[in-house]
């Protein structure tokens, strides 16, 4: 299970542990986040973060496991499965983006607008970046689009709070790897693994279309709205994730 940019493995405590129940579950800190903390690397990239999850998935000796990612996770876990297409048996995406740059407002997001804030959450204070960042998206998408986000980090804290704080230079190589993933090339029409690609209903207009153009390519796939969640669902609707997540995984291994 894949976390979003900026988050660590602490997102997904609560849903981990549920599907723990019946599964073993690996949560692990993406590059340049969490426990993993900083590398030497100058620079980052998703395609960097799905060979990484590959190097973790062999050194585990995990055999073809069910790939879950949310946000930037979700792009992880989509090149992942193009890279290393044996190498799992089923592939979850939430609320994330396929490669393409869809419309001009996401051009404009992606290239100008993400590495700005990266830059002012580096000098600024974070809290009141984040706020003004939150207040844009609220008068652009709807108060409901970024979903709870005081509820998510409130979460993170209560779970662990020993686990260190993002660095300014890490935040900037992380956003960079968002900005080019528009460069990474995905032929989804080659997955032969089932699919799941879920998105929250209030989630602005642009993922819903992502979510349906990566269905619309994949074989083997089904795509479900979260109801009453924004882009943080899985604190928004935590149940209809968890139980989205443990019935796909159960039909991957009934087959």
């Amino acid at each position: 299970m894949l976390h979003g940019a900026r988050g660590d493995h602490r997102i997904w405590a609560d849903r981990a542990a549920a599907l723990a129940e019946d599964y073993r579950v690996i949560v692990p800190d993406v590059r340049g986040h969490g426990r993993t903390g900083e590398s030497e690397r100058s620079s980052y990239g998703i395609p960097l973060f799905a060979d990484d999850l590959h190097a973790l998935t062999t050194e585990l000796e995990l055999n073809q496991p069910v790939v879950c990612g949310l946000s930037m996770g979700g792009m992880i876990a989509q090149t992942y499965a193009d890279r290393y297409p044996d190498s799992l048996s089923g592939l979850c995406v939430i609320g994330s983006a396929a490669p393409e740059v869809l419309t001009r407002g996401q051009w404009i997001q992606f290239r100008l607008v993400l590495p700005v804030v990266s830059a002012l959450r580096g000098v600024a204070d974070p809290e009141r970046v984040l706020a003004a960042v939150n207040s844009v998206l609220e008068r652009i998408y709807g108060e409901e689009a970024s979903g709870d986000l005081d509820e998510a980090d409130r979460i993170q804290r209560d779970y662990d709070s020993s686990v260190p704080e993002m660095r300014a230079t890490e935040r900037e190589k992380v956003t960079e790897a968002l900005t080019s993933y528009y460069d990474v090339t995905i032929d989804y029409e080659t997955f032969d693994v089932p699919a799941l690609v879920m998105y929250g209903e209030y989630e602005p207009s642009m993922t819903a279309r992502h979510a349906e153009y990566i269905y619309d390519r994949i074989p083997d796939c089904e795509l479900r709205t979260i109801p009453d969640a924004g882009h943080s669902s899985h604190v928004d609707n935590p149940e209809f994730v968890c139980d989205s997540i443990r019935t796909f995984a159960e039909q991957v291994t009934a087959q």
